[in-house]
């Protein structure tokens, strides 16, 4: 999703799935529409694959549309989780109540010029450019007010460029003349050595929009909603390059919303972690404090690890054929009821996710489905998540593994989800515990045959060593015969490859602990007895005379 393109995309906004998480969030932002409200800066903290942007470009949409068939699933869910928030929901779709979505994506380093290109781009797309202040023609007289102060050469140069005295040039450009504006923006570069006019440069940002929120009101707006997307990427490109002036275009910014009244402003912005989690020791004190000024200036709002909601919303992705599932459950009603129960005595699941977990989500494996929300909360990025594992056509999807399956009862186990994220684990900092695993795992796959099933055990261990979840999914030599007995029926296969790869010195298995399996760490290599064939090897040609002279 992308809040800024898909705006009016109604697809989109029809095709969310509401989760309780999400409702909560509409809540908090749908009370902050009151005009009494006097909280309107947040936050959005949430990892990749939770559905921020979804959930934001269907609240933008209800603020600024408010077409109520749009949202009849999203109502009806509403209704049903709560009355009060229902009611308060329609009373503001059918009020004549309505914000301006003005969305900032991206990760420019300079915060002002997204402020203000995310503005201009908003009342060009509502064909209401001429609330935009003029600042680039006002900059402009600022600057040849400062060559004149300040750099009299510069001006001397500027006057004699310019076919019109400077006091009429000034004047075409206090009339917003478009052509002095353009022929000033052409010798700006000839008369500085090469620079760029910034026309962005010292406009005070947060009184632009404060006046341009007042403006609106004449156009039936309440107000502005102001969204940065992605604004955890311009903390990971420019936090150590942010001037003081940026940190403190924040912070006036979450003062103004919060105190912006009946003709509103709102900031929210949206990022994978909180604000302190970027900031680096190595920053001077006054940025350090400053950035810890930000954050605390905005409501923090934590989409939380719901993961029987994540089962549910993995369930309602995967769609099915209600006549065909009827009879496919029917004639594998034997393999289904196997699952379920040795998933209700093993616990992986609690009861009340146990049917989602099993019968909703398959074609996954049970054991897939437990480890497919929390790897991808870990690693996922916008072009590899849950969603597009279930969803797209691409490489080790879902849909690509129902393509290729060729058997009656089809079952996608963990070492799929393995290879979907691989390329993810490959980009980690190499110095975090997923890359260690994974640089690991690469070690032993590499002696083995590919797809073998010697292969998709390590792949397994190594997922189950990511998630770490032992306490439900411990890498135990039964959970791994659970994962693999209805794609290798004969347990005794299994049970021999597990041998095999202990014997192989590819994992380790800790009986006298807890028994559980590890990939083991020398990867299959006797370090003495390489060094005792190197010897072997180089023995004829050492000369003693000769390294003694």
């Amino acid at each position: 999703v992308n809040i800024a393109y898909d705006l009016n995309n109604e697809n989109k906004i029809k095709n969310f799935i509401p989760t309780i998480a999400s409702m909560d969030v509409i809540e908090e932002v749908l009370l902050s529409t009151s005009s009494s409200a006097n909280s309107r800066s947040r936050i959005l903290i949430g990892a990749y694959g939770k559905g921020k942007s979804h959930i934001i470009l269907v609240l933008m949409s209800l603020l600024y549309r408010k077409k109520i068939d749009l949202f009849e699933v999203l109502l009806n869910r509403i209704k049903s989780y709560n009355l009060d928030l229902y009611n308060y929901a329609v009373n503001y779709i059918e009020s004549d109540k309505k914000l301006l979505p003005v969305i900032i994506s991206g990760s420019s380093a300079s915060l002002t010029q997204s402020f203000l290109g995310a503005l201009e781009q908003s009342l060009k797309h509502e064909d209401l450019l001429n609330l935009m202040p003029k600042t680039n023609f006002m900059s402009a007289i600022t600057t040849i007010e400062l060559w004149e102060n300040s750099y009299p050469e510069t001006y001397r140069k500027f006057g004699e460029s310019i076919d019109v005295n400077i006091d009429e040039f000034i004047l075409s450009l206090k009339e917003f003349d478009v052509l002095a504006y353009e022929h000033f923006n052409e010798l700006f570069p000839k008369l500085t050595s090469g620079a760029i006019f910034n026309p962005f440069v010292n406009v005070d940002v947060v009184e632009l929009y404060e006046d341009v929120a007042n403006k609106l009101k004449e156009y039936g707006y309440n107000g502005i909603y102001i969204i940065y997307d992605e604004f955890s990427k311009y903390l990971e490109s420019s936090i150590d390059n942010a001037t003081i002036s940026d940190i403190k275009l924040l912070q006036d910014f979450a003062e103004k919303c919060d105190r912006s009244g009946e003709q509103q402003m709102h900031l929210m912005l949206i990022s994978h972690k909180d604000i302190s989690n970027y900031i680096d020791n190595k920053l001077p004190k006054e940025k350090v404090d400053g950035w810890r000024g930000v954050s605390g200036r905005f409501k923090h709002i934590n989409l939380h690890n719901n993961f029987s909601q994540m089962y549910e919303i993995m369930a309602t992705v995967i769609k099915k054929d209600n006549k065909f599932w009827s009879q496919f459950t029917e004639k594998n009603k034997i393999c289904f009821r196997s699952l379920m129960d040795r998933y209700k005595e093993n616990n992986l699941f609690d009861n009340f996710d146990l049917n989602t977990a099993i019968m909703d989500c398959y074609p996954l494996h049970p054991i897939s489905t437990f480890i497919l929300p929390r790897l991808s909360e870990k690693v996922a990025q916008n072009e590899r998540t849950l969603f597009t594992f279930l969803s797209s056509d691409n490489k080790y999807t879902l849909n690509e593994f129902l393509r290729k399956s060729n058997t009656e009862f089809p079952i996608l186990t963990p070492d799929y989800i393995y290879d979907y994220f691989e390329p993810l684990f490959r980009k980690e900092i190499y110095t975090s515990d997923i890359y260690k695993i994974y640089s690991l795992t690469s070690k032993v796959l590499r002696r083995l045959e590919n797809d073998s099933l010697s292969s998709k055990i390590i792949k397994t261990i190594a997922l189950i060593y990511m998630v770490e979840q032992f306490e439900k999914l411990p890498p135990t030599h039964s959970m791994i015969v659970d994962a693999y007995i209805e794609t290798v029926p004969d347990i005794l296969e299994i049970n021999n490859t597990l041998k095999e790869l202990i014997e192989k010195d590819c994992i380790v298995y800790l009986k006298r602990s807890n028994g559980y399996l590890k990939i083991k760490e020398s990867s299959g290599v006797d370090i003495f007895s390489e060094i005792k064939k190197v010897i072997e090897k180089n023995e004829e040609n050492i000369s003693v005379k000769k390294i003694l002279n």
